[in-house]
Parts: structure tokens; sequence; C-alpha cells
């Protein structure tokens, strides 16, 4: 008996096997839902797309119009806008104008009030000027007013008039000579302080030579903290008093 040996056929086995990657059928099935959603979200996007490129081609012309309309809108309300900013700087310019003629007017009655109390001073010194029944002789403060000086709230303004001659004040008269001193009557502190000007030691106020009248006006310090209740003025000629009054403020 012979023995043959089995040999293998080439190419009998080559075309019937082959290699092939195997999966697991989870991943396959997550892979096939993978493409299934990416080309659903393609779909979706093209369909979004051709609607909105269909709705913007079907509503085209209504939205020009609508975009004109609003268009005119804000051109009227921009032009009722710019009317009302005329008659607003209108109203402005005329206010204004109002208030500077208000400004005026206040200005003209205060220069106005001035001078009537510079004519009530002027009248009171000319009827001070007249002779003063009784008097037929000698000197006479015919006025004396005091006031705290409006510049300055430590400072006291007095004014007087002195006239010589009384019913003759304005035939031929020697002249008067003689000094002027003021006793001021203070409280300080509560209580009651004279004060003499001029003070000792310190200069004469305003000299008097009198021949009809003399109108003096002046202002003396006060001290600090001190209320004034009464100036009195006094005319002195050779040490010996000649005429006094009394004013307060």
């Amino acid at each position: 008996m012979k023995y043959r040996v089995l040999r293998p056929r080439r190419g009998s086995l080559s075309g019937s096997l082959a290699v092939r990657s195997h999966l697991p059928w989870p991943l396959r099935v997550l892979g096939a839902a993978a493409v299934f959603v990416v080309v659903l979200v393609v779909v979706v996007v093209a369909a979004h797309w051709a609607y909105d490129a269909g709705r913007r081609l079907a509503g085209a012309p209504d939205r020009t119009a609508e975009n004109k309309a609003l268009r005119e809108q804000v051109a009227a309300m921009t032009a009722q806008q710019e009317r009302l900013q005329a008659v607003a700087n209108t109203a402005e310019a005329q206010l204004q104008m109002a208030r500077s003629a208000q400004e005026a007017l206040a200005g003209q009655l205060k220069t106005a009030e001035g001078e009537v109390a510079q004519l009530k001073e002027d009248l009171a010194f000319f009827e001070g000027l007249l002779p003063a029944s009784g008097n037929t002789s000698g000197i006479h403060v015919r006025s004396f007013r005091v006031g705290l000086d409006e510049a300055d709230p430590l400072k006291m303004h007095y004014r007087l008039l002195i006239m010589q001659g009384g019913s003759k004040a304005f035939s031929s008269l020697p002249e008067f000579r003689g000094e002027l001193q003021l006793v001021v009557s203070l409280l300080r502190d509560g209580k009651p302080v004279t004060l003499s000007l001029p003070e000792n030691g310190a200069g004469l106020l305003p000299g008097l030579r009198v021949t009809h009248y003399q109108r003096i006006e002046s202002a003396f310090a006060l001290p600090a903290g001190a209320t004034v209740r009464a100036v009195t003025v006094r005319i002195l000629q050779n040490g010996q008093l000649r005429a006094t009054q009394t004013a307060m403020p």
C-alpha cells in the first residue's frame, strides 16, 4: 500500500478566508444613531433656511411699507419735537427778558427810594433853617440824628445841624467858635457805661465856626459788644456849655 502526502492546495483557503473588524452591536447602534442625527440636523437647517427665505420673499413688500410708515412717524415726531423746542426757547427768552426787566425795575425802585430818603433829609435840613420863634440869640442844635453805620456795625453814624441867631439867623452876626462833644450812653455786659468823645488825650472833634448854620456828618467807633442807648451832643465855648441835644438810635 502506498501513502500520499496530502499538501494544501494553493489558493484554496486564501479566497474563502478574510479578516474583518468585529464591533459590538451597541457601538454599531450608536454610530448609526450619530449618522442619523447629523443627517437630521442638516435637513432641519436646510428646511429652516428655506422657510425663512420663503418668508422673507413673501413678506418683503409689507415690511417695506411698514418701515416707510415708521420712518414717517419718526419724521413727524422729530418735527413736533423741534416745534416744541422752538416754543420752549421762545418762552425761555421771554422769561429772561422779564427777569431782566424786573431787575431793572428793582434797581430803579431802589434808586428812587434813595432819592426820596435824600429829599426827606434835605427837607428836614431846610426846615431846620427856619428861624425858631422865641430864640432870639445864641447857638442852637436844630437837628441831631444817630444810627448804626450800614457799612460797619461797630460804628455809630451821626449828623446834626447847628444854627446861630434864632429869629435873627440871617442877619449880620459875629462868627461863633466853639467845640463839639459827644456823650454816649452804652450798655456793655449788662452794665451801663458812659463814653465821652473826644476822650482824654485824644484830638478834638471837628471844630465849630458858625456864622448862620453848619451841618456836620461823621461817625465814631463803638466798643465790641456794646449797645448804644442814647447819644448827647454838647456845644462848648471856652469850656462853657452853650447848647445840647440828645438822640437815640
